[in-house]
């Protein structure tokens, strides 16, 4: 017979998720942010595994927060940014590998293969602030509310910069398109 959820005090049962399920969903989510705020799958694990000690020692601000993963993501931008100041300037080529898993020719993979190197690699020049507003609204899906709340911005700082960063982007790769 299947356990039900523990009630409150208040009688009400608590339908948050368990702290495991946040941390598991943080850790997948963070990782993909962080390889493309740092630049290498390593540096990323690293900034993860700081994010997830973080959330663990903070689990009641973790779950009395309107939005954890925006609390976490704040967090996990945090430790990107300690990261970029203070590491060494390594250059690693390898990131996260956007492939869709269809079928197609050799000439068309080579292609989409150019232009997610050009992507990845342009994505890597832009400013912090372009890379990661990017990042959060056209990989994580993340509101324009969400962003602001993540970045400690107003919405319209975010809608602004989320187009000058399109624009960048696209003058950047105008050649590969």
């Amino acid at each position: 017979m299947p356990s039900e959820p523990a009630a409150g005090s208040c009688g009400h049962v608590d339908r948050r998720p368990d702290m495991t399920t946040l941390l598991e969903q943080f850790r997948r989510k963070g990782f993909v942010f962080a390889v493309y705020m740092l630049g290498n799958p390593d540096d990323a694990a690293d900034a993860v595994q700081d994010g997830l000690r973080a959330a663990l020692q903070h689990q009641n601000a973790v779950r009395g927060a309107r939005d954890p993963a925006a609390w976490f993501f704040r967090v996990l931008r945090n430790k990107c940014i300690d990261r970029i100041r203070d590491r060494s300037k390594r250059k690693h080529d390898e990131l996260f590998d956007a492939t869709d898993g269809r079928r197609r020719s050799a000439e068309d993979q080579l292609a989409s293969r150019e232009l997610g190197e050009a992507l990845r690699r342009e994505l890597g020049k832009l400013e912090p602030v372009h890379r990661e507003i990017l990042l959060l609204r056209d990989v994580h899906g993340f509101s324009y509310a969400r962003i602001a709340d993540v970045l400690s911005i107003a919405p319209g700082t975010v809608m602004s910069r989320l187009h000058r960063a399109r624009l960048t982007l696209r003058d950047r790769l105008k050649d590969q398109l």
